[in-house]
């Protein structure tokens, strides 16, 4: 697992730390590495919505396949395989595929917020060490900061307390500086929100719940004037309130950086999801799909007329 950490931190840890560079606040890269990532899976949210849409044309045909084999399972998947085939639909693209998308980006910004001085200031590895070292010895250290895996964001949050002897100048300025700045409406982003000890950081795990929740309820009442028919599945209901929840739980668990990422990636998720129910409404999707597989159809019987015709004069040349 801490390999597959590495390797998918590598790339957003340059990403983050080449927008660093540039704006020289951490939250602004933050947000525009977001941003980034956000234009990058664009393609596959449209796809996404599409195959929502053509997910909810294929309804009637679905319900009339379970009712048609109710009692044998089988042949009611081996109908909807058949359906999914010959409509050109999968299941991959409209679900499983965006979220396993999403999870190396997820994976890899959480790898990165703890260990910034490797790969967003770039810090040589055994300068890191020695102040680790040091960071890892102070007497006022709670449990959790003693933890290996939060070791450099234990270093960030106590620097000012190190003895920084025989580190050269260039790299104390430069983590000085980023130890300063990394903060957000005041509050350190090393520190993690505590679930018992209510303080200024509950306000991360707050916000984080508001975006998800408001884009969870957007998605439910989406849902329910597109398709009223999957809106009446229990599971959907749940589902509308679990996301916020686990977004919330989330939050306790890691770095304020990481619940500020958070954040942005919900609000910037919320509001392409706006975008896109304008741009490719479901509405108006529909009907397309139903336009063009009505002239796919008149193509088809057009077609067909002509074979008959070709072949009744060919018969008919022959006599």
């Amino acid at each position: 697992m801490e390999f597959i950490r590495e390797v998918f931190s590598i790339p957003f840890g340059y990403l983050i730390g080449f927008f660093y560079n540039i704006t020289d606040n951490y939250i602004l890269s933050l947000l525009f590495m977001t941003i980034a990532v956000k234009l990058v899976l664009l393609p596959f949210s449209i796809k996404q919505q599409k195959s929502t849409v053509k997910s909810q044309r294929l309804q009637p045909k679905i319900r009339r396949i379970k009712e048609k084999y109710a009692n044998d399972q089988k042949k009611q998947q081996d109908a909807m395989n058949e359906l999914y085939s010959k409509e050109g639909y999968s299941s991959m693209t409209g679900g499983c595929l965006p979220m396993l998308i999403t999870f190396p980006v997820m994976m890899g910004v959480y790898a990165v917020n703890y260990k910034l001085l490797s790969y967003v200031l770039r810090i040589p590895e055994e300068i890191i060490t020695k102040l680790t070292s040091l960071a890892m010895a102070l007497p006022n250290l709670g449990t959790y900061e003693k933890q290996d895996f939060r070791a450099e964001l234990t270093v960030i949050s106590h620097f000012k307390e190190l003895d920084l002897t025989g580190i050269p100048t260039e790299y104390v300025n430069k983590i000085s500086d980023f130890a300063d700045k990394f903060k957000f409406l005041g509050m350190n982003l090393e520190q993690t929100p505590q679930a018992k000890v209510f303080n200024a950081l509950w306000l991360i795990p707050i916000l984080t719940g508001v975006a998800s929740l408001a884009m969870a309820l957007y998605s439910y009442i989406r849902q329910k004037k597109t398709n009223p028919e999957m809106a009446k599945n229990p599971s959907m209901g749940c589902m509308t309130f679990m996301s916020p929840a686990m977004s919330i739980w989330f939050s306790f668990l890691f770095p304020a950086s990481v619940g500020v990422y958070i954040i942005m990636s919900t609000t910037l998720s919320f509001l392409q999801m706006i975008v896109l129910n304008h741009t490719h409404s479901p509405k108006k999707m529909l009907a397309n799909l139903m336009v063009n597989e009505t002239i796919n159809h008149r193509a088809k019987e057009k077609i067909v007329k002509n074979v008959a015709e070709t072949l009744d004069n060919s018969e008919e040349n022959e006599k």
